[in-house]
């Protein structure tokens, strides 16, 4: 499958989650993040030590059953952001798989559920800050899933 990614927006990624960036003119633009009630709200920094470069192939995906998940640049780099929906029994629709290329402070929240792929940036350094709710004994915390046949993703940025 080849797939062209296109620059992140909050309308374009709005059935996946949230583009986390300020909005407005007020001082704060305030974003909630769900996880199921008797889990407690997990925060990381995790530093990315390589760039990819396009074409990229993803060959997993995952979600996260039990608690959305959010990422927040602190360097300012941009990250590949591939989605997709969930078919009925609970799989990726690969028909549906999206992918966009973050704008330098953009982060984004991926709803419960949501099947995307693995953090991947273009720019570096590379570290966000990480937050998702999780209890130390669940074992489906994180559900990963090899894909039969790779994604071909390539970006070509605006001039």
């Amino acid at each position: 499958m080849n797939l062209h990614a296109r620059p992140l927006s909050a309308e374009a990624f709005v059935e996946f989650g949230e583009v986390v960036a300020h909005q407005g003119n007020e001082r704060r633009h305030r974003f909630a993040l769900a996880g199921a009630e008797d889990l407690k709200q997990a925060f990381w920094v995790t530093r990315i030590a390589e760039a990819i470069s396009f074409p990229f192939e993803v060959s997993q995906l995952e979600r996260h059953p039990h608690s959305d998940q959010a990422f927040f640049p602190l360097s300012g780099q941009r990250m590949l952001i591939v989605v997709c929906p969930s078919l009925a029994d609970g799989g990726p629709d690969l028909s549906g798989v999206r992918a966009f290329v973050s704008n330098p402070g953009q982060g984004v929240v991926y709803r419960r559920n949501v099947w995307h792929s693995g953090m991947s940036v273009l720019d570096l350094p590379s570290e966000f800050v990480v937050t998702m709710a999780m209890e130390q004994s669940a074992s489906d915390t994180d559900i990963f899933l090899p894909l039969e046949r790779p994604i071909q993703i390539d970006f070509k940025e605006a001039v």
